[in-house]
């Protein structure tokens, strides 16, 4: 007797949450991949065997290697995955997509950035930045690309300044850019998850819209970055500036989508389609600022008169 590759599908996901999480602290192999799989597996359970399934099988998984080695290992730990139960939530709730997209994906953009915040808030000893840009320096020596640099009129103090003021930028932005590793991850096995499976509602790039209400995180991330700078609260303008961040990638997606939703349009001849193509390459900064402004007022005013869902 054959076990139907359906069934032996279900067996693998559940094998999946309940013993990657420990696999992954033991062979040290936590990454995009390794959470890419959990959350698969999360999506995959959920689906078939019901949400209280699938929370009590990643909850076994991630219990079990807190219980062996301690917290210690909780840094390690991507909780990525727990995001995807408020996805199998919406889809068993029968939220619109995009909706059940919206929330889920905050959310594993919250729990992405939380390995952040102990960084954050220790923050990089001097020692550490020395030894970091020395390395660097070290190794442009090594490759020749010093003395490049040198030609260009560049001094190897000045390059020095350079590299600690990118050290301080990348702690700045910190959170912002796990939060977008986060979203990309949970993006990607969201809409390979629904394919798979064969969802009859899945999107086409050129409809997809977040809910209107998405754009107060633009808002929020606005007002935070003004205030923290008028008032002098540093931890304020940060939480502003990398919400910022996270949006002007999500909305210069969302801008893209109107674009090629123009493109399609018969009602704009060819020679304009490829007029605004060329034009897009040739300034590139301006497109590219100018989609993320259709990709944020797209939420308010959806230019594409999508029907909303019910």
């Amino acid at each position: 007797m054959y076990i139907r590759d359906e069934v032996a599908m279900n067996y693998l996901a559940r094998l999946i949450l309940l013993t990657f999480p420990l696999l992954g602290i033991i062979l040290g192999t936590w990454g995009f991949l390794w959470g890419v799989l959990v959350l698969g597996a999360v999506f995959l359970v959920g689906h078939r065997r019901g949400l209280s399934s699938a929370a009590l099988s990643l909850l076994i998984g991630y219990v079990a290697p807190l219980i062996i080695f301690g917290t210690t290992v909780f840094g390690q730990l991507s909780l990525i995955p727990l995001a995807g139960l408020l996805g199998v939530l919406g889809w068993h709730k029968h939220w619109p997509v995009r909706v059940t997209f919206f929330w889920s994906a905050t959310l594993a953009a919250v729990l992405g950035t939380i390995p952040t915040l102990l960084i954050m808030m220790e923050g990089f000893s001097d020692i550490a930045v020395s030894d970091m840009i020395n390395s660097t320096v070290q190794q442009y020596q090594a490759s020749g690309l010093m003395a490049m640099i040198q030609q260009q009129g560049i001094t190897e103090v000045q390059l020095r300044d350079i590299l600690q003021q990118g050290m301080h930028l990348y702690l700045l932005a910190l959170p912002s850019l796990a939060a977008l590793v986060a979203l990309v991850e949970f993006g990607l096995v969201f809409y390979f998850v629904r394919i798979w499976l064969k969802d009859e509602q899945r999107i086409p790039f050129t409809r997809w819209r977040l809910p209107w209400y998405a754009v107060w995180g633009a808002v929020l991330g606005i007002a935070f970055y003004l205030l923290g700078d008028q008032f002098s609260w540093p931890n304020l303008r940060i939480v502003g500036i990398n919400l910022m961040v996270v949006y002007a990638a999500l909305t210069l997606v969302l801008g893209v989508s109107v674009f090629v939703f123009l493109l399609h349009s018969p009602k704009i001849p060819r020679f304009l389609k490829l007029a605004f193509i060329i034009a897009s390459f040739i300034y590139l900064f301006f497109s590219i600022v100018s989609l993320i402004m259709f990709g944020l007022f797209d939420l308010l005013f959806n230019f594409r008169r999508l029907p909303e869902e019910s």
